[in-house]
């Protein structure tokens, strides 16, 4: 019986985190539960559709910034990811979140990024974890973006 205990336990656990991992930057703009950051985020912006209805989308990762884990998520326009990316940071436990939109001119190649509800909290680790997200340097480096 404790077998089985300890079994239905460990599958619970895979699949919350599983679920984490899962989680993308429509399901932010979508689930009802994190609609409300979502929305304040991106208050006083114009994003393009696809944030919201669904890019092509990296794994979740988790980073510490301070005393506070956070989700950071990244997508991309389908079919054109050098054109438009998205970069969100996520705090389940303050239900606060941020992130930047990067948006290449492809006459000029020049970058434009436009921050979304960056605290003072989190303006220098904060952006940083958000461009590496971007840059694919998160990806690469997963673990030398905790900050404490």
């Amino acid at each position: 019986m404790l077998k089985v205990i300890t079994a239905i336990a460990a599958l619970m656990v895979t699949s919350s985190a599983l679920a984490q991992s899962d989680l993308t930057v429509s399901d932010l703009a979508k689930n009802e539960a994190t609609r409300t950051a979502f929305n304040q985020m991106v208050k006083g912006h114009k994003l393009p559709a696809w944030v919201s209805k669904g890019g092509t989308s990296s794994p979740a990762k988790t980073v510490i910034l301070g005393d506070e884990s956070w989700q950071v998520l990244s997508a991309c326009k389908p079919h054109d990811c050098g054109a438009e990316r998205v970069a969100v940071l996520w705090s389940e436990k303050s239900q606060q979140m941020s992130g930047v939109l990067s948006v290449v001119n492809e006459n000029t190649t020049q970058e434009k990024l436009t921050w979304m509800n960056v605290s003072d909290a989190l303006s220098i680790d904060g952006k940083t974890v958000l461009f590496a997200a971007l840059s694919g340097s998160l990806e690469n480096h997963p673990d030398a973006f905790n900050y404490k």
